[in-house]
């Protein structure tokens, strides 16, 4: 059919140029017939333009033309105007408006796939973009070529990377050589590693190759990089409670298990000794007990969100019921204790037994940790919005170095001393998962040698009132 046009084609223009020629032939002779011989040469001249005008008008309207608007429209389209068609300005030869019709077909047809390639390219730009662990494209020079931007927040790369080299953006050696034993070995591979730039990460890294579909080579690699830092974190946190419930068991069970022994070997003989091995049994089994107790308190509160039976709470009433039962205990322990309540604070939103067992641990503290002819101070106030509780005394305080680690389950400052007091290093943890769950927070000041500080900030709770119904209505 192509080759028919063509034919097609060339026959005018075979035609269109044998007419011409017989034409100007006719004319001439026709001239020399009919004119003298000093006009014969002016006729030959008119002959001969007139064929050249209708020459060039002809291959103008029929060629060129045609061809120039075709050329422009197809400059347009590869510039990126996709909506560009040609239009011949004269109807031109069949062949010409059959081209152009082909033209216009494959333009719109190139303007369907390149709409399904941009919506193909955005579906896969939103898919990367909503995954939550990093991925690396490269090719077989490691050059980048695809990086999503969880990778770019991980590892700090530039959102223009792509085309650089992986080394020039990931400056970690253990990673750049898990691509290249990837590509040399073409398997999948796992590896841990870790970064310390832009921050210290811990990364799960599944490395893969990709292959071409027609033939078995290798194109480049793909990697989805997993941030497991959390989770190493949670793994060591699990390990050093196990490691720190056994240690804190193992010592009063090694003294129960020794006393029992002991009486069991004749001890139980001498009334005077045997009654003071029971004592020592029982205060290491005390603790134990209490031990256990805090351990399912935390476990409890670690295991909820917000505080159950929350009701609003008077925390004047709530404070001076604890000062009240404090006040003999502190006087024991040959103490000052002060209650200080600032204007009248508003109520709180919370669970009265948390509460109470949170302000109680840091008593307990601030009495535990303070020589006789020291003070301890329980403040209430409030400013606004939020409702102040504060346990201040005058004992051994705290290091600075050790500030940030109290609340830390097993974390003891003095561990002679908490033992000897018969603390189980789990209260200030569970003050702080109490203050939490009720959507406030602790913040501890203190200077070694001076004295301690505890505050708990507390949001206030605002009344709101309902319409009456028939009011709505």
């Amino acid at each position: 059919m192509k080759d028919f046009r063509f034919q097609r084609l060339s026959w005018k223009i075979l035609v269109f140029q044998a007419l011409l020629v017989l034409s100007v032939i006719l004319a001439v002779m026709l001239g020399f017939w009919l004119t003298g011989t000093g006009w014969r040469l002016v006729w030959l001249l008119l002959v001969t333009g007139i064929a050249v005008y209708v020459t060039y008008s002809y291959t103008q309207s029929h060629f060129f033309d045609p061809i120039h608007s075709i050329q422009a429209s197809i400059n347009r389209v590869t510039q990126g105007d996709l909506d560009e068609r040609v239009f011949l300005r004269s109807a031109g030869d069949p062949e010409f408006v059959e081209l152009s019709e082909a033209i216009n077909g494959m333009t719109e047809h190139y303007a369907l796939l390149v709409e399904e390639a941009n919506r193909h390219r955005n579906h896969l730009n939103a898919i990367l973009s909503s995954l939550v662990d990093a991925l690396i494209v490269v090719d077989k020079e490691l050059r980048i070529t695809l990086v999503n931007p969880a990778a770019i927040d991980l590892l700090g790369i530039s959102p223009d990377s792509r085309g650089r080299y992986l080394l020039e953006s990931i400056r970690n050696y253990d990673l750049v050589q898990l691509f290249q034993r990837v590509l040399t070995e073409q398997t999948t591979a796992q590896q841990e590693i870790q970064l310390f730039s832009p921050q210290h990460s811990i990364l799960r890294a599944i490395v893969s190759p990709i292959r071409s579909q027609q033939a078995d080579q290798v194109l480049g690699v793909v990697a989805i990089l997993h941030d497991i830092t959390e989770l190493k974190r949670l793994e060591k946190m699990r390990t050093d409670f196990v490691a720190n419930v056994s240690h804190e068991l193992r010592t009063p069970l090694t003294a129960v298990k020794g006393f029992v022994e002991t009486l069991l070997d004749g001890a139980l003989e001498d009334e005077e000794a045997a009654r003071r091995f029971l004592g020592i049994v029982a205060t290491e089994t005390d603790r134990m007990v209490n031990l256990v107790k805090d351990l399912l308190e935390l476990s409890r509160l670690e295991g909820t969100e917000r505080a159950g039976n929350q009701v609003p709470i008077d925390m004047v009433e709530l404070v001076e019921e604890i000062a009240e039962s404090y006040q003999g205990r502190a006087a024991e322990e040959q103490l000052e204790f002060h209650l200080e309540i600032n204007d009248e604070p508003p109520a709180v939103l919370g669970d009265t037994t948390l509460l109470r067992q949170a302000i109680t641990n840091l008593l307990d503290n601030a009495i535990k940790y303070t020589d006789p002819g020291g003070l301890v101070w329980l403040t209430l106030a409030s400013s606004g919005e939020h409702v102040y509780v504060s346990v201040r005394d005058t004992g051994i305080g705290i290091p600075s170095k050790h500030l940030s680690r109290i609340f830390e389950r097993f974390y003891r400052v003095d561990k002679g001393r908490c033992r000897k007091r018969g603390g189980t290093g789990l209260g200030l943890a569970i003050v702080k998962h109490i203050v939490e769950k009720h959507q406030g927070k602790i913040d501890v000041e203190s200077e070694y040698g001076e004295g301690t500080c505890f505050t708990i900030t507390l949001p206030a709770f605002v009344e709101t009132e309902e319409l009456p119904a028939a009011a709505s209505n």
